[in-house]
């Protein structure tokens, strides 16, 4: 048998929902009930890992809430790479679907967005340094016809948030001992997660700096956000932030 199937067979068997009858034909019968030590030490890495990941969603709901939560969602999402790190990305939406569904959440109905926001962080503690592609400065040796087929590119570790919750404020107050008091005035809400030098920031920021950085995530060009009306006033303050890392030229159709 290959090597990939007997990896395919103990992961199966390690699933909460999976088969072991694949793995048990493979080894020594006597043996099969160490799968179930197997299994329960990987929930428990995985609910570890997702506690980790999502440590403000961890407190708004409780040890015991979120450890039925984990489970659940450890059942539908199975780990598919062996980096932890990268485990978790479906939560948010998971939660998303749980507090539609259940009115428990009533008084935590921004927890889905939450987990998003965490889930940023994780991506912005984890990203590249750089990007391979020419720098800024370089801008000016650009023939001025091309100027609107230029791509300009944000530093892997920033990210954006839209969000009808005052996430900042909430993140916060878990940051801190003080007690801050929350606005949720606002219709929507704009965040940057940026690492600054290590450490991932989450700050609020205005709908003309989220559109800008939006259209600049989306790898829109020059010409295309000027077509579309783009506020740009807030570029040069991108740039001397080194958040516009450096740039590229947009390929011919």
């Amino acid at each position: 048998m290959r090597l990939a199937q007997w990896q395919d067979a103990f992961i199966d068997a390690l699933s909460q929902d999976g088969s072991d009858e694949a793995m048990l034909s493979l080894v020594n019968p006597a043996q099969g009930s160490r799968l179930g030590i197997y299994r329960n030490n990987s929930l428990q890495a995985l609910t570890s890992t997702l506690r980790i990941t999502f440590p403000i969603c961890f407190e708004l709901v409780g040890e015991h809430c979120f450890n039925l939560l984990a489970k659940e969602y450890i059942q539908s999402n199975p780990m598919l790479e062996i980096n932890l790190n990268h485990y978790g990305e479906k939560f948010p939406l998971f939660l998303e679907q749980v507090i539609g569904t259940s009115e428990q959440f009533s008084k935590v109905e921004y927890l889905g967005q939450m987990a998003q926001l965490e889930w940023l962080i994780q991506l912005s503690y984890y990203a590249a340094d750089s990007l391979n592609c020419l720098p800024i400065a370089q801008i000016a040796e650009v023939n001025e016809q091309q100027h609107k087929d230029l791509l300009l590119l944000l530093r892997p570790d920033v990210f954006i948030l839209q969000s009808g919750y005052p996430l900042y404020d909430i993140w916060l107050t878990h940051q801190q001992d003080t007690h801050i008091d929350i606005d949720f005035s606002q219709s929507e809400y704009y965040f940057s997660i940026s690492r600054d030098p290590y450490k991932p920031l989450v700050k609020q920021i205005n709908e003309h700096h989220y559109c800008l950085l939006h259209a600049l995530s989306k790898g829109e060009s020059l010409g295309e956000m000027i077509e579309q009306g783009v506020e740009m006033s807030s570029l040069p303050e991108w740039i001397a932030a080194g958040w516009v890392c450096g740039f590229r030229m947009r390929e011919a159709k």
